[in-house]
C-alpha cells in the first residue's frame, strides 16, 4: 500500500502571510509561511524527511525544531511547502540576511539552517532540499522560479550533498562558485565481516600512536582508560560542560574565540540534549581520575555523526588524547549491533585520514550563486583591489604555524 502520509489538504496549510500561495509551474506551487508557524507544519515536514533519499539528521524535525526555538526570532526565516493538487512534495528554510561588506550591502539566502552571525553557526553538514521522490526536479525548478523573482546577490547552499534538486537549482541559477569537504566514515559491516577489532584496522603509525599514548595516560594518571557514555540529560549536559572547557581551552590559547564562546550556539545544543537526549551521545574517556577527552555526537538512521571534541594536554602535551578518546569511542560503538557505522563530517585532517580508507568518504559541497548586481561588482571590484595589495606585501609577512592536523581537537574552532 502507497504510504500517504505526507499528503495534508491545502485547508490546513496555515498561510499567514499576504501573498499565500504563488502558483509557479503548472503542477507545483509554492506556499511561503512564517517560521512562528512551525509547529503546525512540522509533522508535514518530518512526513516528507522521512521519504526523501537525501535527508539528514540535520535536516529533521528535532533539528530544524530547536535551530528556530533558538535562531527564529533574530533570522525570521521563510519556511516554503511545495504542493502539488493537494499534497505536500517538498519543503526547505530560506534565510534572507543583508551583510554589510566594507560599506557595501549584501543581499544573501541560505538554504535550510544556516545564517546566523559568526560564532552562533551550527555548522550545518548533509543539507539538502528535501522533496518526496519524483519530484526532485519539480521543486527545485519551482524554487528557482521563486528566487528569480525575489532581490538578492548571493544563495549559500552551505554542506549539500550530491543530489540532483541541488544541481537543477545551480544549474538554473547560475554562476556557481563549488567548494568540496571529504566528510570520511567507516561502515562498521566491512570489520564485521572480518569479525576484528578497530585498532587492528589501522596502519602501524597511527596504531602505534595510540597504543604509546594511551599507556602514557595511564601511568600518569594512575589507571586505566575507561570510556562513560551519558545515561541521562543531566550527565550529557555536565559532560557537554566539561567538552565545552577543553574545546575553549585549545582554541583560545591559538587565538580563536571558539564554537562553545557562543551563548547561542551553546543553548541550542543544551536544548537538542535535553529534548532529544536519544539522539545524542556524549562520551567522556578518563585515564584513572584524569580526563582524556570527550566527544560530542548525534545518532540517525544508525550512523554516529561526530560533531564536536574536547581534549585535555594536561597529562603529555606530546601526546595523542583525540586519537586515543576516538578508537575508545569507535571501538564502544562498533560493539553496538544497532549502530551501523561512524561518521567523522566535513574536514580533510590528517588524523580523519589516518582513521579511514581512502575510499570510504562522501563529499559536501558549498554552492555560493552570485548574481550581477551592483553590490556585487562593487565587491568583485574592491576583491581585486585587496588581492593586488596582498600579493605586493606577502614576501614581508612571517609564515603562519597551522594548527595540528593530527589531533581532534583542531578540527573546528
Amino acid at each position: 500500500m502507497a504510504d500517504t502520509a505526507a499528503s495534508v489538504p491545502l485547508s490546513r496549510l496555515p498561510l499567514g502571510l499576504p501573498y499565500g500561495k504563488i502558483p509557479l509551474m503548472a503542477e507545483i506551487s509554492v506556499r511561503r509561511l512564517s517560521w512562528r508557524e512551525w509547529s503546525q507544519f512540522a509533522p508535514t515536514w518530518e512526513r516528507v524527511h522521512k521519504r526523501c533519499p537525501e535527508a539528514s539528521f540535520f535536516l529533521s524535525r528535532e533539528w530544524v525544531d530547536c535551530w528556530l526555538a533558538t535562531f527564529g526570532g533574530e533570522l525570521n526565516p521563510d519556511l516554503l511547502a511545495f504542493v502539488n493538487g493537494s499534497e505536500v512534495v517538498g519543503c526547505c528554510l530560506l534565510v534572507w540576511r543583508t551583510h554589510w561588506m566594507r560599506g557595501i550591502p549584501l543581499r544573501r539566502v541560505y538554504l535550510n539552517c544556516a545564517g546566523e552571525d559568526g560564532t552562533d553557526s551550527t555548522f550545518i553538514e548533509y543539507n539538502a532540499l528535501l522533496s518526496l521522490p519524483g519530484y526532485q526536479e519539480g521543486v527545485a525548478n519551482s524554487l528557482a522560479t521563486l528566487l528569480k523573482r525575489r532581490y538578492w546577490d548571493e544563495l549559500l547552499l552551505p554542506g549539500v550533498v550530491e543530489q540532483d534538486s541541488i544541481r537543477i537549482l545551480a544549474a538554473s541559477l547560475g554562476g556557481a562558485q563549488v567548494s568540496e569537504s571529504p566528510a570520511r566514515f567507516i561502515p562498521f559491516s566491512r570489520l564485521r565481516e572480518k569479525r576484528t577489532d578497530f585498532l587492528t584496522t589501522l596502519s602501524s603509525k597511527p596504531r602505534y600512536n595510540i597504543r604509546r599514548s594511551q599507556r602514557t595516560f595511564e601511568e600518569l594518571g594512575g589507571g586505566s582508560c575507561t570510556l562513560r557514555l551519558a545515561q541521562s540529560v543531566d550527565e550529557a549536559i555536565a559532560m557537554l560542560g566539561e567538552l565545552a572547557e577543553l574545546h575553549q581551552s585549545y582554541w583560545v590559547a591559538r587565538g580563536q574565540p571558539g564554537c562553545f564562546s557562543s551563548q547561542k550556539f551553546t543553548s541550542f545544543h543544551q536544548r537538542l540534549i535535553r529534548q532529544h537526549f536519544d539522539r545524542t551521545m556524549l562520551f567522556r574517556l578518563q585515564a584513572g581520575t584524569q580526563i582524556v577527552g570527550l566527544l560530542y555526537c548525534f545518532v540517525d538512521a544508525g550512523w554516529v555523526y561526530n560533531y564536536q571534541s574536547g581534549v585535555s594536554y594536561a597529562l603529555d602535551s606530546r601526546m595523542s588524547p583525540g586519537l586515543v578518546t576516538l578508537s575508545h569511542v569507535i571501538s564502544h560503538c562498533l560493539m553496538r549491533p544497532e549502530l551501523n557505522g561512524f561518521d567523522f563530517m566535513a574536514g580533510d585532517s590528517k588524523y580523519k585520514r589516518s582513521l579511514t580508507a581512502d575510499s570510504d568518504f562522501r563529499r559536501l559541497l558549498w554552492y555560493t550563486i552570485r548574481r550581477r548586481t551592483v553590490s556585487n561588482l562593487l565587491i568583485g571590484f574592491l576583491r581585486k583591489l585587496k588581492q593586488k595589495y596582498a600579493q605586493s606585501i606577502e614576501a614581508s609577512r612571517p609564515p603562519v604555524q597551522p594548527p595540528d592536523e593530527t589531533e581532534p581537537g583542531a578540527d573546528t574552532p
